[in-house]
């Protein structure tokens, strides 16, 4: 008579791997689209104050800021004045309806401003605006 052992069963677990990767693009969209979904900000420009005027809710706004230094970016990306002029030629031959707000320092040149301006202009958008901080209210 042959008697037979029984082998130990495997232990059964639950493959987390699968829930594990699906977490984690989670977590990676949900950074992507609140990083997207926030409005271009520089902490290091001031804005001049104003008294008038309204607060404009773009959904899909482009911004300029014209730092102190005369410097241009946008996207958070130092362009250049063509590299500016591109990128709004760009941006009107996608939607001419494009709506542009150009934020400049208080201590910057005109000159600075109005060639963000005149880049608008040049690229044929229309729905352009200049940043101000409403008096009152903290930088």
């Amino acid at each position: 008579m042959r008697l037979e052992r029984e082998e130990p069963a495997e232990e059964e677990t639950l493959n987390l791997t699968p829930l594990i990767d699906m977490v984690f693009l989670l977590l990676v969209f949900f950074l992507a689209a609140t990083t997207f979904a926030r409005s271009e900000v520089e902490m290091d420009l001031d804005l001049p104050k104003s008294q008038a005027g309204k607060n404009d809710n773009e959904s899909h706004l482009l911004v300029v800021n014209v730092m102190r230094d005369a410097s241009l970016r946008v996207d958070g990306r130092v362009v250049t004045a063509d590299g500016l002029r591109q990128r709004l030629r760009a941006a009107a031959a996608r939607d001419k309806e494009q709506a542009v707000l150009i934020r400049g320092d208080t201590n910057v040149q005109f000159g600075a401003v109005a060639l963000a301006l005149d880049a608008c202009l040049g690229a044929k958008l229309s729905r352009v605006s200049v940043a101000a901080q409403p008096e009152g209210q903290p930088r």
